[in-house]
């Protein structure tokens, strides 16, 4: 179980023994042979839409203070916090970033499941289920996707842009 640090954050803290089997065994798995487990700084976890820090970390107030900083900072001042970190950190700015990285990739996947295919033309409904069709990887299928729907909006930019450009003329 997580305490809860910060919930606009998504911080939050546990000590070892409050990890589980699985969580301990995929860490090791992912480190050198002979690594402790006690070394652990802090991890994400995507299925409770944590960073969570190890709060038996030796480092744990400073890791805490620069989670906080680095977590509510804007990206353009990112650069150069990150200027200014001592080598020993590198390792928690990567984890950090990560973080950063998920929470925004969750933020648009909320916003596109608030979106609706009402009104979606039958052309754009007919290329979508075309792809579908088509035998080759999902990853690729998606790519696809999404480069259509970048050369829509690309078209649609151009057609409002057009359309002021007349209103203009008249």
């Amino acid at each position: 179980m997580y305490e809860i640090i910060d919930e606009n954050l998504k911080l939050a803290s546990c000590g070892i023994g409050d990890l589980t089997l699985e969580q301990a065994s995929y860490f090791l798995s992912k480190w050198e042979k002979g690594a402790n487990i006690g070394s652990l700084m802090a991890f994400t976890d995507p299925a409770a839409g944590y960073f969570v820090l190890n709060k038996d970390n030796a480092n744990y107030e400073h890791n805490l203070e620069m989670a906080k900083t680095y977590l509510s900072s804007r990206e353009e001042d990112l650069d150069e916090y990150r200027g200014v970190i001592r080598k020993e950190s590198h390792e928690m700015v990567n984890i950090l970033d990560k973080f950063r990285n998920y929470r925004r990739i969750m933020r648009d996947l909320d916003i596109i499941s608030h979106q609706s295919f009402a009104g979606i033309d039958y052309v754009v409904e007919s290329v979508l289920e075309t792809l579908e069709e088509k035998e080759m990887s999902q990853l690729f299928l998606m790519s696809q996707a999404y480069s259509y729907g970048v050369m829509n909006g690309k078209r649609m930019e151009r057609a409002r842009r057009k359309a002021v450009r007349y209103e203009y003329r008249d």
